[in-house]
């Protein structure tokens, strides 16, 4: 089951390790393409009712994986923080 926030809570992902394709366990989030000062802008992206979505800046493919919590990845080098700006629900 995905981790529901409350809109204000976001992972951030980045591919420093230059893979084509990240799993991730959540379908909002931000990627920041690679650690700073090689960074693009650290853009909001969600997959909506798919299961996949690339990033318009860095073309990592992202891919929705529901056995993955939002701050664990496969290959797992790639979370980065959280954007916080309020509380994940309950």
């Amino acid at each position: 089951m995905e981790q529901q926030f409350n809109n204000k809570v976001y992972p951030i992902y980045k591919n420093d390790i230059g893979v084509k394709e990240i799993k991730i366990g959540v379908k909002s989030f931000m990627c920041m393409g690679c650690s700073p000062p090689n960074d693009h802008p650290h853009v909001f992206l969600t997959m909506g009712n798919e299961n996949y979505l690339l990033c318009i800046y860095c073309s990592t493919k992202y891919v929705y994986d529901h056995t993955l919590t939002f701050r664990y990845t496969n290959p797992p080098e790639c979370y980065a923080g959280d954007n916080i700006i309020g509380e994940k629900n309950e």
